[in-house]
């Protein structure tokens, strides 16, 4: 098995955004292309406010076979879909990582090294907001690092 090209794969990704806009506040994370034991695999990383359980995980796996179906075409032969969530503690990076965790608490670093934690009131391209144990705090995105979901145990 091949391979599949950037535009391909450009394509897949964007058959499985369509197929998962149908269901009720499911979103497409991140898509990763691989060869695991031999196989190509192609996994979709998905979130729902709220949580993704395993039900969910099987709805979507076969909603998103179902729309693989239509570009079969671009792959050279047989494949393996994996359907999971994006896990509890993937790094918050982009603009949508960012709309995703609003309300949520997060952690991160600040220019000197110093950990921070609260949770995400607003973000824009130049800051954030995080409300923190006595009121909202704005930090320049610029000198912050290493932001992720706060995770208690």
């Amino acid at each position: 098995m091949t391979a599949l090209s950037e535009d391909n794969k450009q394509k897949v990704i964007s058959a499985i955004s369509e197929a998962l806009s149908a269901m009720d506040g499911v979103e497409l994370v991140e898509t990763k292309f691989y060869t695991e034991y031999g196989a190509y695999t192609v996994e979709a990383l998905i979130w729902r406010k709220g949580g993704v359980d395993l039900n969910l995980c099987e709805v979507a796996h076969g909603v998103i076979s179902d729309a693989l179906d239509s570009v079969d075409e671009l792959f050279e032969g047989a494949y393996v879909l994996k359907v999971s969530s994006q896990g509890l503690d993937r790094k918050i990076v982009t603009d949508d990582d960012m709309r995703r965790a609003l309300d949520t608490e997060i952690e991160f670093k600040d220019a000197d090294g110093k950990k921070h934690h609260g949770t995400l009131k607003s973000f824009d391209e130049n800051t954030l907001t995080v409300a923190a144990a006595k009121d909202d705090k704005v930090y320049d995105r610029k000198f912050i690092t290493g932001v992720q979901p706060y995770i208690r145990f």
